[in-house]
């Protein structure tokens, strides 16, 4: 059996379909769809044990249409991948810059630049759009582009408007704890959330979630005695919040539902120190984890359980799904990004 019918046969199992005349339109698309084998971008290089190379994908994220893939090296380098002739052109180095989030809806980089300014970069221009200048440490932008917040890691998170014609900031949001963990805003810029932390006697990380319209955080989740979060993200639909989590040298992950705080999904005691990469898939039923041991792994989130697992042979720095869904990138150590394809045959 395919990896997509193992992980779609489980899920069509557990599914509350409503006749069976769904079941037997869905087993008919699960027989007529396979897994086809990786596709390989980027040649491999020794992965080296002091530090990641430069040409491994510290973050990556598919353009609208899911024809290329943009990834920006943990040297700095952003690139292009066209995916259907796995070529790839530099858009930018941005060695004394960060990468902070990508807007799919307008195919903009938000970054931090050497002089410290912030802006938004077109990946098919070059051109830049300035926000603001400052020491900020993480932030995120709606898909639209029309969204962004902002934070140098104390005790606040800033909302800024991105219009055509004007930029401007419209709120500061004031936070228990320093915000040492990240920053996320929902695809349609409808909820903020700040991954907090204290570092007194025990580490503590505590996410708190905002309306943007509203001026105290809606919702406070205290994660318990963790060390600290790599990923924070919000499922596309927006109805959900994920983490991946550290605690006595192991990582694990974790889902809540954003409305009620509710756990949807909590894993720990991983052997990996880490799991540095998180993604949900567009139809956010599905998370994808990827850690410092090499292990990929799909979890079902409604049925709270893994569905699909497999180890490479070094470790996971990034994961991204393509808008469709038929496609995951998983960027490795050896500074390949292996590309799955799920087709239908």
């Amino acid at each position: 059996m395919s990896r997509l019918l193992h992980f779609f046969g489980r899920r069509a199992f557990k599914a509350r379909l409503p006749g069976l005349l769904e079941f037997a339109t869905l087993a008919l698309l699960l027989w007529c769809m396979s897994v086809e084998a990786v596709t390989q971008l980027g040649e491999k290089q020794e992965p080296t044990l002091d530090r990641l190379l430069p040409d491994v994908a510290r973050q990556m994220a598919f353009n609208k249409d899911g024809t290329k893939l943009i990834a920006k090296g943990m040297g700095g380098t952003v690139v292009e991948w066209d995916i259907a002739t796995r070529q790839k052109r530099e858009v930018t180095n941005i060695n004394a810059k960060r990468w902070f989030a990508y807007a799919v809806g307008t195919n903009q980089l938000l970054v931090r630049e050497a002089d410290d300014d912030i802006v938004l970069l077109s990946i098919a221009s070059g051109e830049e759009t300035r926000l603001t200048n400052g020491e900020y440490e993480s932030g995120d932008i709606s898909a639209d582009g029309t969204l962004a917040v902002l934070t140098n890691g104390d005790d606040s998170v800033e909302v800024w408007q991105i219009q055509p014609d004007a930029v401007q900031k419209l709120k500061t949001l004031e936070t228990a704890f320093p915000v040492r963990n990240g920053v996320a805003i929902s695809a349609a810029g409808d909820a903020i959330a700040a991954a907090e932390g204290t570092y007194h006697e025990e580490h503590r990380t505590v996410i708190e979630v905002w309306y943007p319209a509203q001026e105290s955080p809606a919702r406070r989740i205290n994660t318990g005695t963790i060390l600290g979060v790599w990923n924070l993200l919000f499922s596309p639909d927006g109805t959900m919040l994920a983490v991946d989590s550290q605690h006595q040298a192991q990582s694990g992950i974790r889902v809540w539902e954003v409305e009620t705080g509710r756990h949807l999904l909590s894993r720990d005691g991983f052997e990996a120190y880490w799991t540095r990469a998180l993604a949900f898939s567009p139809t956010s039923d599905i998370l994808a984890s990827g850690d410092e041991g090499g292990n990929f792994v799909l979890w079902d989130i409604r049925a709270d359980d893994a569905v699909w697992r497999e180890t490479y042979p070094t470790g996971i720095q990034s994961i991204a799904f393509s808008p469709n869904g038929e496609s995951v990138a998983i960027a490795l150590w050896d500074t390949t990004i292996q590309l799955q394809h799920w087709r239908k045959q």
